[in-house]
């Protein structure tokens, strides 16, 4: 009997340490799990960090970059006004009117909204003149083109220009009246073709007058009438 206690305490305490063992195990294996939890916690609170710091050096890189640039649009377009304004000071006063240079007048006249272009003789008063001193030379003209070879002058006139014309019947015969620049009439030239050789149909537009512009225009209209 004693011997059967023996084995039977034997075989219950070796149940008992397998127990344990088991145990042992499981609560290791539960702590591994809580320890890979932990760790993969900070692993992705470590790579939120590294995403964040790296957002943020992006950020004021970008605002570091925007400013040097605006910072370099602020400074160089001042120099290079500066040097342009330098360069154009220095073309006007090295280039000068030659003694050949070509030179015309340029009217517009706001009435009629025309103008005319008339090439004239190079006054001598402009030979070796740059474009300042012709600008103050020619005070209520303005300067359009400049250089050595050809100088522009231009100008608005209050009024008609001179290529308006009448036509119409007085004293039995045609005449020509010139438009003036305020818009009186002037007599511009007298024919002798008659009232009596013209159609009833000439005669009344006649009677009424006949505006032409230009002198090619009024030769044509004469010449219908002959």
């Amino acid at each position: 009997m004693r011997g059967r206690g023996f084995v039977f305490g034997c075989f219950f305490d070796a149940n008992i340490s397998v127990f344990k063992i088991c145990i042992f195990f499981q609560k290791s294996s539960i702590l591994l799990s809580k320890v890979r939890s932990m760790r993969k916690e900070y692993i992705y609170i470590g790579i939120l960090i590294i995403a964040i710091v790296a957002v943020v050096w992006g950020i004021v890189g970008l605002l570091n970059t925007a400013y040097k640039t605006e910072e370099a649009k602020t400074i160089h377009p001042v120099e290079e006004i500066y040097e342009n304004e330098n360069t154009v000071t220095t073309a006007m006063e090295e280039e000068k009117v030659s003694p050949n240079a070509e030179f015309a007048l340029k009217k517009y006249y706001d009435e009629c909204s025309h103008f005319q272009y008339e090439e004239a003789e190079l006054p001598k008063e402009l030979v070796n003149l740059n474009e300042q001193e012709v600008e103050d030379y020619y005070e209520d003209w303005e300067v359009e083109k400049f250089s050595a070879d050809q100088v522009v002058l231009g100008k608005e006139i209050n009024g008609y220009c001179n290529e308006h014309f009448i036509i119409r019947l007085d004293d039995d015969t045609i005449h020509v009246y010139q438009l003036g620049t305020s818009g009186e009439l002037k007599e511009y030239q007298s024919t002798d073709i008659a009232r009596d050789y013209l159609p009833e149909e000439d005669i009344e537009d006649l009677e009424e007058g006949i505006t032409v512009y230009g002198e090619g225009k009024l030769s044509s209209v004469l010449e219908d009438f002959e």
